[in-house]
C-alpha cells in the first residue's frame, strides 16, 4: 500500500492504477502459499487479495486526485501572480515589462514585438536570449494591431498556457496603443511648442526688433540731413539713442539665440572656479548707462563659485535688466550675495511692483510677460533664460518678495569641492 500511495502521488492515476493491480500479484507470488505461483489455495487469502486490490485502487484514486488538484492550485497561483504582475505593467516601459514577464512566465527563449508596416521589419520591444527578429524565426505569432505582431520562440504551449498567453496578448495590444498615443501626444506637444516659438519670434521681429531699428533709423536719418546743422548736444543725444537702441537690439537677439540653444540642448559649458567680484561688475558694465542706479554690495570674504563666467554674466545682466525695467527710476537696484551651506546665494533686489506668487512659475517660462506696459519689455525671455542657464550650471533661480514691496531674485550657485 505504501508503494501504491507513493507511485500515485508522483505519477498520477494511471501509474497508480497499474501499481494497485501489480501489488496483489506480487503479494500472491512472494507472500501467499504456495510461494512463487499465482495459485490460491485458501479462500481467506482470496478475500484478502480482493480487499487489498480494492483498497489500493481507492487509495490510488484519492491520492491521484489530491495530487492533481494540488498541481492545478499551484498552476492557478502562478497564473494569478503572473496576471497581477501584468496588471501593474504601466508607464513608458510597459511594453518591455510585459515582454520580459511573458518570457519568464512561459520559459520562452525569446519574445519580440515586431512592426511590419515598412518593407524592413522593425523591432519595438524584445526579451530573452534568442528573440525572433523575423516572423519566420517564431514558433508563435499573434497580431497585436495593424502591422504589429507578437513573435515568440520556445517550446509548445498547453491549452491552459495558451489561455493565459491571450491575456498577455491583450495587455500588449493595450500597451502598444498607449505607447502610440503617448508618441502622438509628444509630437503634438512638440509642434505646439514650435508653433509658440514661431509666434513669439514673429512677434519679436514685428515689434520688439522693429522698435529699436526704427529708433536707430530715425537718429541716423536725422544726423545725415545735409540741410540741418545740428548742435553738438543734439548730435550727442542722437548718438546716445543709437547706442542704447543697438544695445537693446543686441540683448533681444542674444536672448533669442540663448533660448534656442537651451531648447535645442546644444548649450556648451566652460565651467571653472570664478569670483563674483569678476563677473558681477562685467554684467553691470554690459548694461551701459542703465546700470547707474544699481548698488553693488558684495562681501569681501565671499567664496568663489563654480560656473561658466560668460553664462553667469548673461544671467546677471538679464536679471538686473528686468529689475531696472520694472522699478521706479527713484528706487535703486541692489545686488548683494552671501555664503549659504555648500554654495553662494546672489540677490538682485528691486522695489518695483513685484510678481504675485501665483504668477511666478508662469514668468519663468519662455515668452511669458505679465505686462507690456514698459517700453523695453523685450520678448519675455529674461527670467526664462536666467533660470535655464543657471540650471545648466547646477544652480537655481528663486523669486521672493522684497520687504516693503518689490521682487528679490535669488540665484543659488555651487562652490568648488575641496581638493
Amino acid at each position: 500500500l505504501l508503494a501504491v500511495v507513493v507511485i500515485s502521488a508522483l505519477g498520477g492515476w494511471l501509474p497508480g492504477l497499474t501499481a494497485a493491480v501489480a501489488a496483489p500479484l506480487l503479494t500472491n507470488w512472494f507472500l501467499i502459499e504456495p510461494y512463487h505461483t499465482l495459485r490460491i489455495n485458501e479462500p481467506e487469502n482470496a478475500i484478502e487479495l480482493v480487499v487489498f486490490v480494492s483498497v489500493a485502487v481507492v487509495v490510488s484514486a484519492f491520492v491521484s486526485i489530491a495530487s492533481r488538484r494540488a498541481s492545478e492550485a499551484e498552476q492557478a497561483r502562478r497564473e494569478a501572480a503572473s496576471l497581477a504582475t501584468l496588471a501593474g505593467a504601466v508607464g513608458p516601459d510597459a511594453l518591455q515589462m510585459i515582454t520580459e514577464q511573458l518570457c519568464a512566465t512561459f520559459a520562452l527563449e525569446g519574445v519580440a514585438v515586431l512592426d511590419l508596416s515598412d518593407q524592413q521589419v522593425k523591432t519595438v520591444a524584445t526579451s530573452g536570449e534568442h528573440p525572433p527578429l523575423r516572423t519566420s524565426d517564431a514558433d508563435f505569432l499573434e497580431p497585436l494591431g495593424e502591422h504589429v505582431v507578437l513573435a515568440a520562440h520556445g517550446g509548445p504551449l498547453t491549452a491552459d498556457e495558451l489561455r493565459v498567453m491571450h491575456v498577455f496578448v491583450q495587455q500588449l495590444a493595450g500597451a502598444l496603443e498607449r505607447h502610440r498615443m503617448t508618441e502622438l501626444a509628444s509630437e503634438a506637444d512638440t509642434l505646439a511648442r514650435a508653433d509658440e516659438l514661431r509666434t513669439a519670434i514673429l512677434r519679436a521681429v514685428s515689434h520688439d526688433l522693429r522698435s529699436p531699428l526704427a529708433g536707430i533709423k530715425a537718429s541716423v536719418s536725422s544726423l545725415r540731413q545735409p540741410d540741418v546743422d545740428w548742435p553738438e548736444d543734439v548730435r550727442d543725444d542722437f548718438l546716445a539713442s543709437i547706442e542704447d537702441e543697438t544695445d537693446r537690439l543686441t540683448a533681444i537677439v542674444s536672448n533669442l539665440l540663448d533660448m534656442s540653444r537651451l531648447q535645442a540642448g546644444v548649450l556648451t559649458l566652460a565651467m571653472r572656479t570664478v569670483a563674483l567680484e569678476e563677473v558681477v561688475p562685467a554684467a553691470l558694465h554690459s548694461l551701459g548707462t542703465r546700470s547707474t542706479t544699481v548698488e553693488l554690495a558684495l562681501p569681501a570674504d565671499l567664496p568663489d563659485v563654480l560656473a561658466d563666467p560668460a553664462l553667469l554674466e548673461r544671467v546677471l545682466a538679464n536679471l538686473v535688466s528686468n529689475a531696472i525695467e520694472f522699478s521706479p527710476p527713484s528706487e535703486p537696484i541692489r545686488v548683494t550675495a552671501s555664503p549659504s551651506g555648500d554654495g553662494v546665494r546672489l540677490y538682485v533686489i528691486d522695489h518695483g511692483r513685484g510678481i504675485q506668487p501665483r504668477h511666478r512659475d508662469l514668468v519663468m517660462q519662455p515668452f511669458h510677460r505679465l505686462s507690456d506696459s514698459t517700453s523695453n519689455s523685450g520678448v519675455g525671455l529674461g527670467l526664462a533664460i536666467a533660470g535655464g542657464l543657471t540650471a545648466a550650471m547646477g544652480g537655481s533661480v528663486e523669486l521672493q518678495d522684497t520687504p516693503g514691496g518689490g521682487l528679490t531674485v535669488v540665484v543659488s550657485l555651487r562652490t568648488p569641492e575641496p581638493t
